[in-house]
């Protein structure tokens, strides 16, 4: 057995069998990570996951917690297994109507499971050393984009290069005579320059940076300018 949540006023252990390391060691894998992974080889030799799991497997926040150890830690054939299991059984789908994309977890639920996919997105976010450094230290502080109207407007690229910012518009219906916008705060108060698609208007004010673009899908970039 192994203690899954433990209660020091009541002294009480929640004892579960050892497969349930497989999400107690997700969350001490950042603090005392030697101890994380033993209990995760424990719990995945627990769950048969050092073998192939036979399909569908169960729905669970497990596989998912896994999934982001295994790259945490660059262990590729535990990564394969767990991709090919999760795809074969949970469900994973675009639902274009909203621009969103769950895991149904085979449940047949009007609503995907939170927890559940939660556990599965961060598993899509991860890679060797993120989990650690991300519950290292405190993020640096960065320009964001804020305000965005998701879902009639969603951005599917957002990444600095060399001081630009490059951007990828992905509206969920196009139309280029109906306007949405967002802003861009925690930059450097500059002047900016448009590159990409036409009609987009920038409003530099107190706030941050004002963006009003077309509902158009398209790469934009907006360039260092002066101050």
């Amino acid at each position: 057995m192994t203690t899954f949540y433990y209660d020091p006023m009541l002294d009480v252990h929640h004892r579960l069998p050892v497969a349930a390391a497989l999400t107690t060691s997700f969350y001490a894998a950042p603090q005392v990570p030697d101890d994380a992974r033993r209990l995760f080889d424990a719990g995945c030799t627990s769950a048969g996951l050092d073998a192939e799991p036979q399909l569908p497997v169960n729905p669970s926040r497990a596989y998912g917690s896994s999934l982001v150890l295994a790259r945490e830690w660059g262990l590729s054939e535990l990564e394969e297994r767990l991709v090919a299991a999760i795809e074969g059984s949970y469900e994973p789908t675009w639902d274009t109507e909203h621009g969103e994309f769950n895991w149904g977890m085979g449940l047949d639920e009007p609503d995907p499971r939170g927890q559940f996919n939660a556990f599965l997105a961060a598993a899509e976010a991860s890679g060797p050393g993120m989990w650690t450094r991300l519950s290292a230290a405190p993020l640096e502080s960065c320009p964001q984009i804020v305000d965005v109207d998701f879902p009639s407007m969603a951005l599917t690229r957002a990444e600095w290069i060399d001081g630009n910012l490059h951007l990828r518009l992905a509206p969920l219906r196009e139309d280029p005579t109906v306007f949405t916008s967002f802003r861009l705060v925690g930059a450097e108060p500059r002047n900016w320059d448009v590159h990409g698609i036409d009609g987009v208007s920038l409003d530099l004010t107190t706030q941050g940076l004002n963006v009003r673009v077309p509902m158009v899908a398209g790469e934009l970039q907006l360039i260092r300018g002066s101050y």
